[in-house]
């Protein structure tokens, strides 16, 4: 609960001023910075005619803490506040406000005793009494329910669709957690998440709110069974590029999805990001002096038109995939000036990009022009370049072919490969023929070929001749 002090008159005759905002109709005009307008602008919230009961047991809640002596609650606006909300639901507690017991010395202490006496007639996790210095009646609703013994599955108006398991973590709350907090911590425990990655989770911007959750259900299931450890700050990234991703594209899901895509993806997207934040706070510069050139038949216009802003290159090149953003220098210096060619077409919003188009203004000539991923530019932005060129008396010095040159150019190209490819299988071929023809470098004896032309035959008969001289030799030192 918030405990700003601000300037507040004594609290001599508070039971009279009480008295007097009770009876006085609605016709205040706002909060003053006195204890008398502090009361005075919730009781001019309340109706007259309508719900009084809320009026009562905001007077009444008044004069008992004046009366048990609790000034620093009375002193402080944002616990006269809390005191507000708990007569809102005046007609819901489940003792009497004047038997409340004055047990702390603490402003904060005694607020949470009295949120206890008045709703809860069962255990309520204690992280819930924050919520009655909130402004969420829904969440001040959800811990009347609970004090008065209803499980946490059948809360009014809950975001999410909880199992027993979640809703048994939901109550094992700890005190310093919001509700959104609570609820996304418990999801997670419940899809089979660690204490740490429930706690990350909870602590992320999931829990700022539970829009689309039948989206951001799956996020936090996928989040649960990422087996990597996951940096916090990382997960902030990657939740945020999920958010913008789901903004542009209603049917982006998380199937099919790996977390080192993801991570990747949003480191990517979040410098795309700066750059575009960068540019939007840069400079704009001098037209150069080339106009513009608009061509129109009855379908669509096409348009020339010069980029001078850091902002409008940088979408340029966000459009056309490629990195015209770094020519800014250069046209801000006055050295370049950026064209792009657009097609407007009738009943469509917006405009499709041909082209962007480099002059080189020291000479005056169209040095690039490309199309998106800087491929080729079509027939039509060319030959509308030309007229623009010729009016403006500008050089083209960007090269540009054809379909028919570029149809040419690929046959050209598959004919010199398949020339290279025939001229390799022959060469392939010759060196085979050349390697079976030639003599072997060795050739294994053959006890049954015809050895008579000497050879192999003639090289037998001396080692015959040598072993049998050796025996002779033998026998002679034998005897």
């Amino acid at each position: 609960m918030e405990t700003t002090a601000i300037a507040i008159t004594k609290t001599t005759g508070f039971e009279a001023l009480v008295e007097r905002a009770y009876r006085e109709q609605n016709t205040f005009a706002g909060f003053e910075g006195t204890l008398e307008s502090a009361v005075r602008v919730h009781f001019s919230r309340m109706s007259t005619q309508n719900h009084v009961w809320k009026r009562d047991a905001f007077r009444q809640l008044l004069l008992m803490m004046y009366a048990k002596k609790c000034y620093a609650v009375l002193r402080n606006p944002s616990y006269i506040e809390v005191l507000a909300n708990i007569s809102a639901f005046g007609n819901k507690t489940v003792r009497d406000i004047d038997d409340w017991t004055k047990d702390s010395l603490v402003a904060e202490g005694q607020l949470k005793s009295l949120i206890r006496h008045c709703f809860a007639k069962y255990e309520v996790p204690a992280f819930m009494e924050n919520v009655f210095s909130g402004d969420r009646k829904v969440y001040m609703l959800w811990y009347i329910q609970l004090g008065r013994g209803d499980s946490v599955q059948k809360l009014g108006a809950f975001p999410v669709k909880f199992t027993a398991k979640m809703s048994h973590e939901f109550r094992q709350t700890p005190d310093d957690y919001t509700v959104g907090q609570a609820i996304r911590r418990a999801q997670a425990i419940g899809f089979g998440a660690a204490a740490e990655r429930a706690e990350a989770i909870a602590w992320s911007s999931l829990s700022a709110g539970f829009e689309h959750e039948d989206f951001y259900g799956t996020v936090v299931r996928f989040i649960v069974n990422v087996e990597q450890e996951v940096a916090f700050d990382v997960l902030q990234n990657v939740l945020e590029y999920i958010a913008a991703m789901r903004a542009e594209n209603i049917s982006f899901s998380m199937k099919g999805r790996t977390w080192e895509a993801l991570v990747r993806q949003s480191a990517e997207w979040h410098i795309a990001m700066a750059k575009k934040r960068e540019a939007e706070g840069r400079c704009q510069w001098t037209p150069a002096p080339v106009n513009n050139y608009v061509v129109a038949d009855e379908d669509c216009t096409i348009k020339i038109v010069q980029l001078t802003t850091s902002e409008a290159l940088y979408e340029e090149g966000e459009a056309m995939s490629h990195c015209v953003a770094d020519y800014e220098e250069a046209c801000e210096e006055g050295r370049t000036a950026i064209f792009s060619v657009r097609k407007f077409t009738q009943g469509q919003e917006g405009f499709d990009t041909l082209a962007t188009v480099e002059v080189f203004l020291e000479n005056m000539e169209i040095v690039q022009a490309q199309a998106k991923y800087n491929e080729m530019i079509c027939e039509t932005s060319h030959a509308i370049i030309g007229e623009w060129a010729f009016r403006e008396k500008l050089a083209i010095g960007y090269e540009y072919w054809t379909q028919q040159d570029l149809a040419d150019i690929r046959q050209a190209n598959e004919a010199a490969e398949a020339a290279r490819r025939a001229q390799q299988q022959a060469n392939n071929h010759a060196r085979i023929e050349q390697r079976q023809a030639a003599e072997p470098y060795y050739r294994p004896y053959n006890a049954y070929a015809d050895n008579s032309g000497g050879g192999d035959g003639t090289e037998i008969v001396k080692i015959f001749l040598i072993i049998f001289k050796i025996l002779i030799i033998v026998a002679k030192c034998s005897n």
